[in-house]
């Protein structure tokens, strides 16, 4: 059981959140402009989840970081900081057409979530990364289903299964306190849910 919840948490990395989302939204939501999804796609993965990979990377040869999952305080900040700046140029340049609206508020609310992280790690607290991820997914996925009823109401129950595993796995480890948990997937869904009442 050990072995399984600790391939959970690599698994659940929340590097990967951001893109699985998008990817959800794209396959749900109606549209009709099929190559410029994809365009975004593809910019979405690799400013979300292949660059930050390169920088953690660079961050390890370089010896300031020593895990992928940031178990370190003083670790997190370089990677977070990389990180929003990443978002914000996706954000700028990946939905400045004006289409796809919601996945806009959706990166806004990572935006806000990593720059809370970013604070916390100077003031040294370490939420989950990883339950704040899974609590921004829950909370877009709320969003949406109050705004633009896209159907996902099992989506909702099977990501707060996911939620209790990646706590589970997340404790298994001993990477986080019980707080460190519900802090950092209460960021990330009130995150969401701040961004989201833009396109209510």
């Amino acid at each position: 059981m050990k072995a399984f919840l600790r391939f959970w948490s690599y698994l659940a990395n929340p590097i990967f959140v951001p893109s699985l989302v998008s990817l959800w939204y794209f396959i749900n939501a109606s549209f009709t402009d099929g190559t410029v999804v994809e365009l975004k796609m593809y910019l979405i993965l690799i400013l979300t989840a292949v660059m930050p990979m390169l920088i953690f990377a660079i961050l390890k040869l370089l010896g300031i970081v020593r895990s992928v999952h940031l178990p370190n305080i003083k670790d997190r900040i370089t990677p977070l900081v990389a990180y929003a700046v990443l978002l914000l140029i996706l954000i700028r340049s990946g939905f400045n057409d004006g289409m796809h609206t919601p996945l806009y508020y959706f990166f806004s609310g990572v935006l806000i979530a990593t720059f809370v992280a970013v604070i916390l790690a100077f003031l040294k607290y370490k939420l989950s990364l990883h339950m704040m991820a899974i609590g921004g997914a829950i909370g877009f996925a709320l969003m949406l289903h109050a705004s633009i009823a896209i159907p996902n109401i099992l989506i909702v129950a099977a990501l707060f299964i996911i939620a209790g595993l990646t706590a589970t796995s997340r404790l298994s480890m001993k990477a986080h306190k019980g707080h460190e948990l519900i802090f950092g997937f209460f960021v990330g869904l009130i995150s969401q849910i701040m961004t989201g009442i833009y396109f209510l």
